[in-house]
């Protein structure tokens, strides 16, 4: 088959399609050589860049909207659709984002907290899917899909921004009640530094005293009745 034919023939498949499909797939379809199946995928891909694009993930291709259009397009979709996500379920999607394909087991150990729904939510939402485990196929691996990609506005996972800028754009949380306490500490004497730093309190040698005042008081007593 001819290039130019072939690539019809794949943008026509593409768009039909309701769900990624792998290079390996079409080859077998059309019973042509994956070596030139992949090349007229990749000339396929960079040759769409206005409104209706191939998006590649994983090994798999998918014809999608243009990721610079995704605002527009979003706001165009269903509001059910674009509900909000939870603080948990979008930390579970990130780990997902930059560790898969990646375990329900690992993702947990990396939370330490069951995540079950966040994952379930995810999957509904069509943002992940579940992929065999090559080496147990008791288990299941989770990854992002393409739906991910057009919410983030993105060609490729590999577009994702660098894992170290975003931690050091990470801001620690302040914590005043440490800093009033070492403020306080600083311009206290030595005894009330004592007492912040271990929590514990001078013992109260007047009140001690007094008792061994009235001790030898009541022993004075004694000796004059005893007179």
């Amino acid at each position: 088959m001819e290039q130019k034919h072939l690539k019809s023939v794949l943008e026509s498949l593409l768009f039909v399609s309701s769900k990624p499909v792998s290079a390996k797939e079409f080859a077998k379809i059309l019973e042509q050589p994956l070596p030139e199946v992949k090349a007229a995928l990749e000339e396929l891909a960079k040759e769409r860049t206005d409104g209706v694009v191939i998006l590649e993930s994983n090994g798999q291709y998918q014809m999608s909207t243009n990721p610079q259009n995704s605002t527009q397009v979003k706001n165009f979709l269903n509001t059910e659709l674009r509900e909000k996500l939870t603080d948990a379920t979008v930390e579970v999607l990130g780990i997902i984002a930059y560790r898969q394909p990646i375990s329900k087991a690992e993702i947990e150990a990396i939370r330490g907290v069951n995540s079950q729904y966040s994952l379930r939510h995810l999957l509904m939402r069509g943002l992940i899917e579940k992929i065999s485990n090559p080496n147990d196929a008791r288990s299941v691996y989770y990854q992002t899909t393409t739906e991910f990609l057009q919410h983030m506005g993105l060609s490729s996972v590999k577009d994702l921004p660098a894992f170290e800028d975003l931690v050091q754009q990470i801001k620690l949380p302040e914590t005043p009640a440490l800093d009033a306490a070492e403020e306080i500490g600083n311009n206290s004497g030595p005894e009330v530094k004592s007492e912040i730093t271990t929590g514990e309190t001078a013992p109260e040698n007047e009140t001690e005293g007094k008792e061994d005042e009235f001790e030898d008081d009541d022993e004075d007593e004694e000796e004059d009745e005893n007179e």
